[in-house]
C-alpha cells in the first residue's frame, strides 16, 4: 500500500491502515530508535519505542501528510527515544531544579524564528548535503552506515559532511546568525 493511500485510510481511522503502516515501517522506525539510543537501550526498549511511535501516529492521524510520512515517523521515533534516554540518564532531584524565567512568549518566538531560519537554510542545500547532515546529526547514523546506504566511500562521506557543515555555517552567518 502506498503512503498516500495509507494516510487517507489512517485519517479515517481504518485499523487495516495502521497494520499496513506497522508492517511497512516498523523496521525503519526501530532503526531510527536504535541509532538515537546508540546501544544504550535494549531490544525491549526499542520495541516499546516503536510501538509508541505507531500509537502516536494513530492518535495524530489528522496531521499526517503522505509526502512527509517517512520523515514524520523518524521525528516521532527520535523524540520518543530522546525522552526515554532522558528519563534513564538525566533525572535531577526536584530541589536542584532551577526555575527558568526566560520561557516567556518573546523567547519562544525567537527560538521558533531561529528554527525556521535553520530549516530554510537546510532546505536550500543540495539533496546530498541535506541528506548527509540529517543522517549524521538528526538520525544519529555513523559514517560507515551513511556511506553504505548512500553508496559512497567513508572518506567521501566525511569530506561531504565537512563541506556541508561549512556551507551551513556560511549561510547562517550571511543571515546574521553566528559569527566568524
Amino acid at each position: 500500500m502506498d503512503d498516500e493511500k495509507l494516510v487517507r485510510l489512517l485519517r479515517k481511522k481504518k485499523e487495516e491502515a495502521l497494520e499496513a503502516l506497522v508492517e511497512k515501517y516498523s523496521a525503519y522506525v526501530s532503526t531510527v530508535a536504535r541509532n538515537v539510543a546508540g546501544g544504550t537501550l535494549g531490544n525491549s526498549d526499542i520495541e516499546e519505542i516503536t510501538a509508541d511511535v505507531f500509537i502516536t501516529v494513530w492518535k495524530k492521524s489528522s496531521e499526517l501528510c503522505a509526502d512527509t510520512l517517512r520523515s514524520y515517523l523518524a521525528v516521532i521515533a527520535r523524540n520518543i527515544s530522546i525522552d526515554r534516554l532522558r528519563k534513564l540518564h538525566y533525572t535531577v532531584p526536584i530541589d536542584e531544579l532551577e526555575i527558568d524565567d526566560s520561557s516567556d512568549v518573546e523567547s519562544n518566538t525567537d527560538q521558533r524564528l531561529i528554527a525556521d531560519e535553520f530549516n530554510s537554510v537546510i532546505n536550500e542545500m543540495s539533496q546530498r548535503d541535506r541528506e548527509l547532515l540529517l543522517r549524521y546529526y538528526f538520525y544519529y547514523q555513523k559514517i560507515p552506515q551513511i556511506a553504505a546506504e548512500m553508496s559512497i566511500s567513508e572518506s567521501s562521506c566525511k569530506t561531504g559532511l565537512f563541506r556541508a557543515r561549512n556551507r551551513l555555517k556560511e549561510k547562517l552567518i550571511e543571515r546574521g546568525y553566528g559569527y566568524e
